[in-house]
């Protein structure tokens, strides 16, 4: 089942009159509504979050080719804490911090990199099987992740692949192929 009385959402890009904008804000949803709580230090659209309302990851992001930036949230700020090893937007990321998975992304060209938090510092390890943008990522470890859908020029793919803490493997795709999930 799905806990649906907390939640936090940050960054995000403008629209109408200011497209490309970065944004930093930052809401927390408690059960019925958002209400804004501390900013990123620094405002980026297609940033990649990943843990819970007390405990998250804000990585990468930014207009192309991208951010190696991240911040951690502790529930009521942002820290900036180490970059990651390569600039990019539109990746997917899986963990609870302290420990957690970057995967895909984009900076000129989709990539395949695959970084991993070990609460002080980055580490770049085995690549997707597959480079892509605009994908999506479950389950919540550092050693087991699932990545699946996302963009592959000229259009989306059903690809899905397995992370088992060391490497990726591919695995059953997904019935309809699908981006920005």
């Amino acid at each position: 089942g799905s806990d649906n009385t907390a939640g936090i959402t940050f960054g995000g890009g403008g629209g109408g009159a200011s497209p490309g904008v970065n944004i930093s804000l930052n809401e927390s949803w408690n059960g019925s509504s958002w209400t804004e709580v501390g900013d990123l230090n620094t405002g980026r659209q297609l940033i990649t979050g990943t843990g819970t309302q007390t405990a998250a990851l804000g990585i990468g992001g930014g207009t192309n080719p991208g951010s190696a930036n991240v911040e951690s949230w502790d529930g009521s700020s942002w820290t900036e804490i180490a970059d990651l090893n390569q600039l990019r937007n539109a990746g997917a990321a899986s963990g609870l911090s302290p420990s957690a998975v970057f995967f895909g992304g984009y900076t000129t060209t989709d990539v395949a990199n695959t970084e991993v938090w070990n609460g002080s510092s980055w580490t770049e390890v085995s690549d997707l099987n597959t480079a892509r943008a605009y994908l999506g990522g479950s389950d919540n470890t550092s050693t087991s992740a699932l990545a699946f859908g996302g963009t592959i020029p000229p259009g989306r793919t059903a690809n899905t692949e397995s992370w088992d803490g060391s490497s990726w493997t591919e695995v059953n795709d997904l019935a309809t192929a699908r981006n920005s999930i």
